[in-house]
């Protein structure tokens, strides 16, 4: 990136976009996205457009967050990046934010995995070793449900200190939680 190109960027201010997360958490739980039709076999692959929006709004919330991150904003980082993953696993669970036939994590844009990795970065920097595991363990769980494309151990696992990586190590042996990488 050209010096002209990264003065043009302009930083995020975190206070404002949690308070947008949060707004947009908020409207999601209240199916302000949510357009069921009844399907059918000829219109079973249609997305609606309120679920298209969605999932938009959600990658640029995600890019947002992650561009916290790069500015070493931390903390306000892992606030924002908390309140979307949450929704994420509101969504996959069931609870209808969106409707479609199939719904899942691989239709937000953008790249999952730097996503994944920004988290746990500023995670890292901020939180104890426990914090740590209880954030990252799901998210490799997650993952490894999704044939671990979003590398998230190898994220964890870059990310986190010394302490932290003893304790995640402990907690995925003891869950027997599959990683995707060979000893």
């Amino acid at each position: 990136m050209s010096k002209s190109q990264t003065t043009d960027i302009v930083p995020v201010d975190g206070k404002k976009l949690l308070r947008a997360i949060k707004k947009f958490y908020r409207e999601s739980l209240a199916e302000t996205y949510y357009a069921p039709f009844n399907m059918n076999s000829k219109n079973y692959m249609f997305i609606p457009p309120e679920t298209e929006a969605w999932f938009n709004q959600l990658g640029e919330l995600l890019t947002a967050s992650t561009r916290l991150n790069q500015q070493k904003d931390h903390l306000p980082a892992v606030a924002c990046f908390d309140v979307l993953f949450e929704l994420i696993d509101d969504m996959e669970s069931g609870k209808e934010i969106v409707f479609a036939e199939e719904l899942g994590s691989w239709m937000i844009p953008g790249d999952e995995k730097r996503y994944i990795a920004a988290y746990l970065i500023s995670l890292a920097v901020i939180a104890p070793p426990e914090r740590f595991v209880a954030v990252a363990v799901p998210l490799i769980r997650r993952d490894s449900w999704q044939s671990f494309s979003s590398e998230a151990y190898r994220s964890a696992m870059r990310a986190a200190t010394k302490e932290q990586r003893a304790l995640l190590t402990a907690e995925i042996d003891r869950l027997n939680i599959k990683t995707g990488q060979t000893a």
